[in-house]
């Protein structure tokens, strides 16, 4: 049970305010006009502790919402009113903060609010293309299913964005350990080679000496090395989020050798899919292209995708300007083509989709086989830096002894 505060006015027009226990701001509405009293005000009390629980980072998990929308539709299509199914589904949220954003979605929908709308009113739960399709369902009566097939793609969408993680795990921990085993060298291994030379007035190799002056910068003045590196993370990330640095840290990414078709195929295979559930739900042409362009992550598939969407509003083919993008192979411009002469490019969609996502799914399996060697070589390259620098001075040591 909440806790409600209320305010209304009795017959002789007197204010009156207090608190109610109830399941729902509807049952203290009537309760009130049950008592004979106008509601002015009905909100739900929220403790301090309550508030705090509701602080989560990194919002509402996907596997929340995946869940949320199976059972939404299952209410829905046994045949609950969609209050009591979110009243029922907000009671349940073993997330605080979704289970707010619930209540809330609640109150507005008892309001007179539209799902979508509700849910639009909460920020970084929903995005643009969720929403409209939401709203797509609501108006040709078919929310139940549209939020079936909502379930289904963010699973997809979950288990792809997990595999596309996990493939770039390989590389940054063999990378970390690179940075690792060169940090543990320079601040243990190369100071006591020092102390030996020192010690035996040998004279000491180029390669050991710049080592030497690197260990010493470092342990001597290893803030400024934190405070040089803190200085190229924040202008790095200033860069990037300039609309200069990002088209070229994008341009980067697919053009990078073997992350660059990787980073290709996934913004593809994101652009036909969501293509295909816009068009699919009934969302005209030109609405579609804009959610789509917003909903891409690399500014070049943004771009090229808006500037599609211009041409498609001029009278244009949706084929002609994206065959026309350097970005866009030149497959996706002809397979939209037959879709738009065949009436059917929410399939062709659909089918591209599926392409680039078992595309996205070959590579990420096959990742590490094709880093690998890389990997290896740039290893090779640093452990034989540290073998020459090291031991060379120590067969010189040896002799000046024996």
């Amino acid at each position: 049970m909440r806790i409600f505060e209320y305010s209304a006015r009795n017959a002789e027009g007197a204010v009156e305010r207090g608190e109610m226990e109830a399941k729902n701001r509807t049952r203290v509405v009537e309760s009130l006009q049950n008592k004979g009293l106008i509601v002015v005000k009905v909100e739900e009390k929220v403790a301090f502790m309550n508030a705090l629980n509701e602080i989560n980072i990194g919002g509402v998990p996907m596997d929340d919402k995946v869940v949320f929308m199976r059972q939404l539709a299952t209410m829905m299509s046994s045949g609950l009113p969609l209050t009591q199914s979110l009243e029922i589904l907000a009671a349940q949220a073993t997330n605080p903060l979704f289970r707010r954003v619930l209540k809330d979605v609640l109150t507005d929908v008892e309001g007179g609010s539209g799902l979508a709308k509700a849910f639009g009113k909460q920020p970084g739960v929903f995005d643009d293309v969720v929403l409209n399709l939401i709203k797509a369902g609501e108006d040709s009566g078919k929310l139940e299913e549209v939020f079936l097939r909502l379930a289904e793609e963010l699973e997809k969408q979950r288990n792809f964005d997990a595999k596309v993680k996990s493939a770039m795990i390989y590389p940054i921990i063999i990378m970390v350990t690179i940075v690792a085993v060169v940090a543990l060298v320079m601040v243990f291994m190369i100071p006591a080679i020092k102390d030996i030379f020192t010690e035996f007035q040998s004279d000491i190799p180029m390669v050991t000496k710049i080592l030497i002056m690197i260990s010493d910068f470092t342990r001597n003045f290893w803030w400024i090395v934190l405070i040089i590196l803190g200085s190229l993370a924040g202008g790095f990330k200033y860069y990037i989020d300039t609309p200069t640095g990002r088209r070229v840290f994008d341009n980067f990414k697919l053009t990078v050798p073997i992350f660059g078709k990787l980073f290709t195929k996934i913004e593809l295979a994101k652009m036909t899919q969501t293509l295909f559930l816009l068009l699919s739900s009934g969302l005209p042409i030109l609405e579609s292209l804009d959610l789509v362009s917003d909903s891409l992550s690399n500014v070049w598939f943004k771009e090229a995708v808006a500037h599609a969407s211009q041409e498609v509003e001029k009278g244009s083919s949706l084929a002609l300007p994206l065959s026309r993008e350097e970005k866009i192979p030149l497959l996706v411009s002809q397979m939209i083509g037959v879709g738009e002469e065949s009436g059917r490019l929410d399939e062709v969609m659909k089918k591209m989709a599926e392409y680039y996502t078992n595309e996205v799914d070959i590579m990420t399996n096959n990742l590490a086989t094709m880093i690998e060697p890389i990997m290896l070589i740039i290893m090779g390259i640093v452990v034989a830096f540290i073998a020459v620098a090291v031991y060379m001075p120590l067969f010189s040591l040896a002799e000046i002894v024996g």
